[in-house]
């Protein structure tokens, strides 16, 4: 599979390590979790402030970010709306019965369905497009599959599910600049390399454990 060529391909390129240590994590109690929510609740789906990045094509291309992106047009930027579910997901996974699980997960499906996901595909597939939040924003998506994969309920499989042909996309993307790259790209900005590999390979593990006990190899 695609996703196994993808895990291969890092390991021998970049021989970076992605292993956590207790050392290296912080203790993530419910207060922790309750001040992180109020942010991330509150920022996924307020559009303005925002900074689009895009390319525009044409006069069709000036949209209001809630059109381009109706799954991520919050949080100023697009990749900072993708960590904002991100984070909601990990604290219902984190605690089952979080104080503000209804209405989290609301928002949560009200922006992660089927219908909106296919529209970022299309935005991403886009001739001026295609290189878009590459690889930070790529590597905080495919962090928010990996935590739904990680969060064995009915809802998390419903969003994952949704978010699928995005995943998918974003996956052969990378695999695709990756076959392109020719040297580490170590800047500490948004396109380092180190950060969205890192991510990627977390989430590559992840998916492979998956497979293996729902009996893939």
């Amino acid at each position: 599979m695609k996703r196994y060529f993808f895990l291969i391909l890092f390991s021998l390129c970049f021989g970076i390590s992605a292993q956590n240590t207790s050392e290296n994590r912080l203790d993530f109690d419910e207060d922790k979790a309750m001040y992180l929510y109020h942010f991330a609740f509150d920022c996924i789906d307020q559009e303005y402030p925002n900074k689009p990045g895009q390319v525009l094509g044409d006069d069709s291309y000036l949209a209001p970010p809630r059109e381009l992106h109706p799954a991520f047009y919050g949080c100023f930027d697009w990749h900072s709306s993708v960590h904002g579910h991100w984070t909601l997901v990990t604290i219902l996974r984190t605690f089952p019965d979080f104080e503000f699980r209804d209405e989290t997960l609301h928002k949560l499906r009200k922006n992660i369905t089927k219908e909106n996901i296919l529209k970022e595909v299309e935005y991403f597939d886009d001739e001026h497009n295609k290189t878009y939040e590459r690889t930070y924003g790529w590597a905080w998506l495919l962090k928010l599959d990996e935590a739904l994969l990680e969060w064995d309920t009915s809802e998390a499989r419903e969003l994952h599910e949704n978010l699928k042909p995005l995943v998918e996309l974003i996956s052969e993307k990378f695999i695709e600049f990756l076959d392109k790259l020719i040297y580490p790209i170590r800047v500490g900005e948004h396109t380092n390399i180190a950060f969205g590999m890192s991510f990627a390979y977390d989430y590559d593990s992840t998916f492979q454990l998956q497979l293996r006990k729902n009996g893939f190899r």
